[in-house]
């Protein structure tokens, strides 16, 4: 399974250029509202048409504006899940798969997943779970080869939204084909897909692993969509020491400052008290604080003038403030830019 997408299409604001590559993945699209993702989706599922580009899934030419190529969505083989999963109101569970699949496999698609007691309902008597089964198996009855899942838990709430996901990441354990999986909410993202493309004023910044993406991202859009709440510009003095020109610290790195880097990010659980004396201390003071039922949060500032600085603390630890506060070298994250 793999899929290729390189297209522009020019939107009201911006011109969405998406390059994406997959190979059999579980790829989470995050980016902020308006970004483009769901146009990207759109435009691989043949609803939207790009300016120009290719779209390729499994060796299979979907869109091609060079060989004058445009597939109708009933012959790409796309499977595209909604937000509201689109399902027919006027039909039954079992009806509403069989708009798709022989009857052999309608009843083995409501043995897979867990339908069969409710096959004759309609969809406004099922739960949020129970929809999107039903719309996960009208998908596969269509034998896609690929699944686009478009904020699928976005209508759900909190309570319902995290059964279903769990679900949901059961069921793409089992899916043997190319997944992308727009969203706007990163722990979504972190917890279900192995890869990651961040999308930014419609243009894909940066992709690959999802762990790395998270533990040192390259971006300054990248850093703001994976929860880094603090961020400066910054003035290079030498290969391992900047000065933070928002909050007016000097601060070591423990990785080399490139002629690219112009910010840095510290996520802001990585803050931590410490002793005057320690590496990267500054003196800090407390404006605000506010907790979570499992969090404490702080709302610091260091110098009188300077930008303040986020520093959340698990209620499990113990508070060893006392007026310093150390942002370690190994916590700091280079930042170059979003490129334009």
């Amino acid at each position: 399974m793999s899929l290729e997408v390189d297209f522009t299409k020019k939107l009201t604001n911006f011109t969405l250029r998406c390059r994406l590559t997959s190979q059999n993945d579980q790829l989470a699209l995050l980016g902020a509202s308006g970004s483009g993702k769901s146009m990207i989706l759109k435009c691989i599922a043949g609803i939207e048409q790009p300016d120009a580009g290719r779209i390729i899934v499994n060796g299979r030419t979907l869109y091609d504006s060079e060989k004058k190529i445009d597939l109708r969505p009933q012959r790409r083989k796309v499977g595209y899940l909604f937000q509201n999963y689109a399902l027919f109101p006027n039909l039954t569970v079992r009806q509403n798969i069989a708009c798709v699949a022989q009857k052999t496999a309608v009843d083995a698609l409501l043995a897979r997943f867990e339908l069969t007691d409710v096959a004759q309902q309609y969809s406004h008597a099922l739960s949020g779970g129970q929809q999107q089964r039903v719309a996960l198996a009208r998908l596969l009855a269509s034998q896609p080869d690929i699944l686009l899942l478009d904020e699928p838990f976005s209508a759900l709430d909190t309570f319902l939204k995290e059964k279903v996901e769990l679900e949901m990441k059961h069921f793409l354990a089992t899916y043997d084909g190319d997944v992308i999986f727009v969203t706007h909410n990163r722990n979504e993202a972190y917890r279900l897909c192995q890869k990651l493309a961040i999308l930014d004023q419609g243009q894909v910044v940066e992709s690959g692993e999802m762990k790395q993406i998270f533990d040192q991202p390259q971006q300054v859009a990248t850093a703001r969509l994976t929860g880094v709440k603090n961020i400066s510009r910054i003035e290079k003095l030498d290969d391992y020491t900047v000065r933070a020109l928002d909050w007016q610290l000097v601060l070591k790195t423990a990785r080399k400052v490139t002629a690219d880097v112009t910010q840095i990010g510290v996520r802001a659980h990585d803050l931590a008290p410490c002793s005057p004396s320690a590496e990267n201390a500054f003196a800090a003071t407390i404006l605000e604080q506010s907790e979570t039922p499992f969090e404490q949060q702080f709302y610091c500032q260091g110098s009188p003038g300077t930008r303040e600085l986020w520093w959340k603390l698990a209620k499990s630890q113990p508070n060893q403030f006392t007026g310093h506060l150390t942002i370690p070298p190994s916590k700091i994250q280079l930042l170059k830019d979003t490129c334009n």
